[in-house]
């Protein structure tokens, strides 16, 4: 999906949002420092199960992903990330360059972020971040399951 699919697609689906162009590409947690605050970052990750693949939508700030707790809610037996090969044959997108929304990916969601106004995350271009309200991720992604 490109930028201006994306805009067309948000704005059809009424949510919250901006799309904001980077002064340098923006793949990781660190290269946001300074932008936006950490705890505001919603990094994507792409995990793998033996029920498939989910994307995990995460707080910046949380530092360490619980696999035990991902295995637990998902009712899975085995959780790993997604190597950078399977990320772009699932979803065709780089690591550290995972759309926050538009994947059609089931979805994790850090409930974290539901604490702020707006959360900063990828739209599958490191030039750009999407500024959205929290709650339209829920609007927007297939959420099945939620971490505290």
């Amino acid at each position: 999906m490109t930028i201006e699919e994306l805009r067309i697609w948000l704005n059809n689906s009424d949510v919250d949002f901006e799309i904001l162009p980077n002064e340098k590409p923006v793949l990781s947690v660190n290269d946001a420092l300074g932008f936006y605050e950490i705890c505001e970052t919603a990094p994507t990750l792409i995990i793998k199960s033996e029920k498939g693949y989910f994307a995990l939508l995460l707080s910046g700030d949380r530092g360490r992903i619980d696999f035990k707790q991902i295995k637990k809610i998902l009712q899975c037996k085995k959780v790993r990330m997604a190597s950078a090969d399977e990320v772009f044959e699932t979803i065709g997108f780089e690591v550290g360059s995972v759309p926050l929304v538009g994947h059609h990916l089931p979805s994790v969601l850090d409930l974290h972020l539901l604490n702020y106004p707006y959360v900063y995350g990828g739209v599958g271009n490191a030039n750009f971040t999407l500024k959205i309200n929290p709650q339209d991720l829920i609007k927007v992604n297939d959420i099945v399951a939620e971490i505290d």
